[in-house]
């Protein structure tokens, strides 16, 4: 919701430290790297770093994000104990583990205020990496003087022209709200398996105006989050909220958006829009789009929160995105459909026009895998379409290669899911 329509200057306002807190939204066009900060209602316009540190600039729920080209951006963001801090910066350098001293690259940060409730502001800082090098390990810390964070490590997407061979990992996630103990497990167990990227389908807190939800969750990732990007969808207890859309970097409007990682062509949708009518029109019309000029993707990925098949019991199919959505995967021959929406794992035989198929050659594979923390739902009688089924805490890694994409689910103690899922395209 871009309510500034003014040049940049005027629409991002100045550097003051102390400019009084607007909440109509707002953007700013990021320095060096070719798009736009965009706030929406309920949040501050976004400000270049101004000098003011508060009480306690100490940065904490450090997470990373994309909001450009995996290959060659990423973005931090974080919060600082106090509210008031307004500066902040990122140093980093090429390669891993490297000591403070060694960071010897500075990109200052960009700050704004949000407010769910009308009175309480929190604040948020981002710094934006861009014309970095792909396939590239960087390390970085961000923060102020005297208060910087531990030093991280992240890498950039890989080209897979210059590097063919190359396999990027996926870890696929959702419905953390309110279980925060077995998140706390599942983080770990993502950890252990090294992904390049996170794939979070939505549902991180039960509901999306309640602060201190999301700062349990942003908290107990940060182990995770803080090396590995994470893109995530707007789920139905996320609610659109202005938290949501302010704790997050990703690409586009932030709700219904593509990015090409490695071999993969990942297209993000929101299902609980604002605008109920989008469902049919515009969500469809983008992710046909998206998937159109992006015919030569190796693998096709479809995720956002609502499945459209699901035998769980407590919601089931959606009827509604089989009809206005089916035909979209069907017609750009999507791999994997990713969902979370039911606190259980599901997978589904390969579907095309709503008939099982013999092969996955020929149809699109649905998971479910809404068991990161939730309380567990239970499931009806395997539909027709379902391949397997269980009540369980799970979430799933991803392995994508030039011929081969291969699913391994996985339960929050570590245990294998037998049921998984591998294609490959010679």
């Amino acid at each position: 919701m871009l309510v500034c329509l003014l040049a940049v200057a005027a629409c991002s306002g100045d550097d003051e430290d102390d400019a009084p807190f607007t909440d109509q939204g707002g953007s700013l066009e990021v320095p060096d790297c070719g798009y736009t900060l965009v706030t929406r209602l309920g949040a501050d316009l976004p400000r270049m770093a101004g000098d003011k540190i508060g009480t306690d600039p100490t940065p904490r729920l450090l997470h990373l994000g994309l909001s450009g080209d995996p290959r060659t951006s990423m973005v931090a963001q974080w919060r600082t104990v106090d509210e008031e801090t307004r500066a902040g910066s990122i140093r980093y350098g090429v390669g891993a583990d490297l000591s403070p001293a060694q960071l010897t690259e500075t990109v200052e940060g960009i700050h704004f205020g949000y407010s769910s409730t009308g009175s309480e502001i929190y604040r948020v800082h981002q710094a934006h990496l861009c014309e970095l090098a792909p396939g590239t390990t960087y390390s970085y810390q961000v923060g102020t003087d005297g208060h910087y964070s531990p030093v991280y490590s992240f890498h950039t997407a890989p080209d897979v022209e210059a590097n063919p061979d190359t396999e990027s990992i996926f870890g696929f996630v959702g419905d953390s709200r309110g279980g925060y103990d077995i998140w706390a497990q599942m983080v770990a167990q993502l950890q252990s398996r090294t992904p390049d990227l996170i794939l979070f389908s939505g549902d991180a807190v039960t509901i999306g105006l309640t602060q201190y939800e999301w700062e349990t969750f942003l908290e107990v990732g940060e182990p995770l989050f803080a090396t590995t990007p994470i893109v995530i969808t707007n789920g139905n207890h996320e609610a659109n909220a202005v938290n949501f859309y302010s704790q997050f970097a990703m690409p586009g409007d932030q709700e219904n958006f593509g990015l090409t990682y490695g071999f993969a062509r990942v297209f993000v949708a929101n299902d609980s829009p604002e605008d109920p009518s989008a469902l049919t029109v515009s969500i469809p019309t983008a992710m046909d789009a998206d998937f159109t000029d992006h015919a030569d993707a190796r693998w096709k990925l479809l995720m956002h929160h609502r499945p459209m098949w699901s035998s769980g019991s407590r919601h089931g199919s959606n009827m509604l995105l089989q009809d206005a959505w089916g035909p979209i995967v069907d017609k750009h021959h999507v791999d994997l459909v990713l969902n979370g929406h039911e606190h259980q794992f599901e997978i589904s035989k390969p579907l095309a026009n709503k008939v099982v198929q013999t092969t996955n050659a020929t149809g699109t594979v649905y998971v479910v895998a809404g068991g990161a923390g939730a309380d567990l739902y239970g499931f009806n009688a395997a539909g027709f379409w379902s391949d397997y089924i269980e009540e369980s805490h799970t979430a799933a890694i991803l392995r994508v290669r030039r011929d081969q994409l291969t699913m391994e689910p996985f339960r929050s103690d570590g245990t294998t899911v037998a049921n998984g899922f591998t294609k490959t395209k010679p």
